[in-house]
């Protein structure tokens, strides 16, 4: 197959175009290199011979005048990925995560319908999630009502009747992905939509506003201090970046059967992929070596959830993927390749 990658630089988008040239496809990666350390990927990446790179924005229509048409699918990761930065310049996160989206689809429509897989966010949710019973615990909190057992499924409320908000960027993921549906409906697009949890894996530039696993073991690793923002018992399900990647390649080749899906992706319900704050970071010093990670404790962060565990039921069903890759066995394999 020969796939574009929008924002195929970047952590996932080099996760997947790795996994995708070692199985003898075709990638080329659009980006604008805006991301600390994305040059370091592109690299990588041009050693494979089936790798291409053009350097554009999303934001800017003309950029995609110099892309090739003859492509069996497109994946759109390209993103302001962080919550905080969406709300101090929600201008800024509209543009790329709505605007730069929209671009990608008249690209697709344009040019024979070509098929898109989306990567969206579990913060399409609203905060109501917060009002879902929990449990506290010494290191977490804990989903303390048995509907809840798998995780969260896709149905949780987005719409927010009953006064509940996302954030800038959930609301500028949310209308993404409406602009995606009717795309498929009105204009015969092909499309997937991946809500996607915390990944985490090699190739990922954590910083402290996102990224969270990546961050905390480059702070280990180099002994600087980190900030917890709430308790620290916070809890995510995750998921390891080529674990991620073999799904979206599968997405693809299912494209046919699957278009207009809308799937939770992350690491689920089962031990051993879901973690808070304050267990990583005894993981962390209980694994590696050096100095026990530094933490201060600050404010909690606007519209951060409680709690958010993927049910991934659906997308296991519909695809035959699953998650292959335990933290414990992540957070060693990047431990090892970081200097």
């Amino acid at each position: 197959m020969k796939f574009i990658l929008f924002g195929g630089v970047g952590f996932i988008g080099t996760n997947i175009a790795k996994l995708a040239l070692e199985r003898g496809h075709d990638v080329m990666a659009f980006d604008n290199l805006m991301r600390h350390g994305v040059k370091e990927n592109l690299a990588f990446l041009k050693r494979f011979p089936k790798f291409s790179f053009q350097r554009g924005d999303i934001r800017n229509i003309g950029a995609f005048d110099r892309l090739p048409t003859n492509i069996d699918c497109i994946i759109n990761l390209a993103a302001n990925p962080s919550v905080p930065k969406s709300i101090d310049n929600p201008v800024f996160d509209f543009e790329i995560n709505v605007r730069g989206h929209l671009n990608v689809l008249e690209f697709a429509r344009k040019n024979g319908r070509i098929p898109v897989i989306f990567a969206s966010s579990n913060k399409v949710y609203t905060d109501k999630i917060n009002t879902i019973s929990i449990k506290e615990t010494k290191t977490r909190y804990e989903i303390n009502n048995r509907s809840y057992i798998h995780g969260f499924s896709e149905d949780i409320d987005v719409d927010g009747n009953d006064g509940y908000t996302n954030s800038p960027y959930g609301s500028g993921k949310l209308s993404a992905e409406k602009y995606t549906r009717e795309y498929w409906k009105h204009y015969g697009v092909p499309v997937i939509i991946n809500r996607m949890s915390c990944i985490y894996g090699l190739f990922q530039k954590g910083v402290e506003e996102q990224g969270w696993v990546d961050w905390f073991l480059r702070a280990k690793k180099m002994g600087k201090p980190i900030t917890i923002y709430g308790s620290g018992k916070q809890v995510r399900d995750v998921l390891f970046g080529n674990d991620v990647a073999a799904l979206y390649l599968e997405e693809a080749s299912l494209m046919k059967r699957l278009s207009g899906c809308t799937f939770n992706v992350g690491g689920g319900a089962r031990e051993g992929f879901h973690v808070s704050l304050l267990e990583t970071i005894a993981i962390l010093n209980d694994t590696f070596p050096g100095p026990a990670l530094k933490t201060h404790f600050a404010l909690w962060r606007e519209s951060d959830q409680r709690i958010y565990i993927s049910n991934i039921r659906r997308v296991k069903e519909l695809t035959g993927w699953k998650p292959s890759t335990p933290l414990i066995k992540g957070l060693r394999a990047m431990w090892r390749k970081y200097v």
